[in-house]
């Protein structure tokens, strides 16, 4: 079925893309050079050859017999409107890092844009974990300060008013997260620093917090370090209004949950969150909300486990260990009260 949808949308970007690339002269082919499967979709590498040079184009088809047609047709029609959005706003304020829609092929249960090359910052945050010098370069935190300002820039254009934050459901959230972290193995005494220190910090935080639209899927792996910068490609789970804070502590917790693994030290993670938060912004009075937010992140990682086959049982247990290790380190290190 995604052949068929690929093949349409080749069709369809011939008609296109010479009015949309009209200095690159004519058109002289539109192929398909590789695919990267992902759970619920496919992205496609598309070059687009013309007499005076090629475009790169990413495609992502979303798959119908896992989501259903209509399930696929309203995921790209949402993630296409969203991207529509955020590259307007942001071409309209000379700001880079939003890829550029190409032509709506949602009806086809696809979104289609400029493909933003370069590596994706999980990948050089791995390869300073692993390289020996690899980060002594100064590359790994010039990344985490440009993430720190793309994140700024996209708060910054698409804020909104000041919206009023809910302290005692965010206790309740953490509460039904460590109930279920609980059944996943996470100790009495680490449940309690984390609901003891976040209701200590929510007590003096703030009540109303900068708000603006909002991506839910702000990670190291969806973000693009390239020559022309740092770029965001997925828009699919972006909500229009919320606390702005929510990406930040989507960001921070994907990055401190790397210390999982063994070869990922803290200095790394430390270096990459403390760049990244002070590139963003976080003023002292946010900061007491932002580590509440970000301990909720990484419970949600927690208690949802990892889905596998009862046949590979042991590793299930083998990564609850580790994630409860790792849940009950960064509880002591955030929440729990100084000594």
């Amino acid at each position: 079925m995604a052949e068929n949808v690929i093949d349409q949308i080749v069709n369809g970007l011939r008609g296109l893309v010479p009015g949309i690339y009209p200095e690159r002269g004519e058109l002289r082919n539109v192929r398909v050079v590789g695919h990267t499967p992902k759970t619920d979709h496919y992205i496609y590498d598309v070059v687009v050859d013309f007499a005076n040079g090629s475009e790169r184009i990413a495609a992502k088809v979303y798959r119908s017999t896992k989501l259903g047609g209509a399930g696929a047709k309203n995921l790209a029609k949402t993630e296409f409107s969203n991207l529509t959005h955020v590259y307007e706003v942001f071409r309209k304020r000379n700001l880079n890092g939003v890829p550029r829609p190409i032509g709506d092929f949602a009806d086809l249960g696809a979104v289609v844009s400029e493909k933003f090359t370069g590596l994706p910052f999980q990948s050089i945050i791995m390869k300073a974990a692993l390289l020996p010098g690899y980060a002594d370069h100064g590359l790994l935190g010039m990344a985490a300060r440009k993430a720190g300002e793309w994140l700024r820039n996209f708060h910054k254009a698409t804020a909104d008013s000041l919206e009023l934050f809910n302290s005692d459901a965010l206790i309740g959230e953490l509460e039904v997260l460590c109930t279920k972290a609980r059944g996943e193995g996470l100790e009495d005494h680490s449940i309690h620093v984390i609901l003891d220190g976040a209701k200590s910090v929510l007590a003096r935080a703030k009540k109303a917090l900068p708000s603006s639209a909002v991506l839910r899927d702000f990670t190291p792996l969806n973000v693009v370090v390239g020559e022309q910068g740092i770029g965001v490609c997925d828009y699919a789970k972006m909500q229009m209004r919320s606390i702005s804070l929510t990406d930040a502590a989507i960001f921070l917790a994907s990055v401190e949950a790397l210390e999982k693994y063994p070869f990922c030290n803290r200095g790394i993670t430390t270096l990459v969150q403390e760049e990244f938060a002070n590139a963003y912004g976080v003023s002292p009075a946010e900061q007491a909300v932002l580590r509440v937010l970000k301990m909720k992140t990484l419970l949600g990682m927690f208690a949802q486990g990892r889905t596998v086959k009862e046949s590979a049982m042991r590793k299930k247990v083998m990564w609850a260990t580790v994630m409860k290790r790792f849940i009950q380190q960064a509880a002591n290190r955030s929440l729990a009260p100084a000594a």
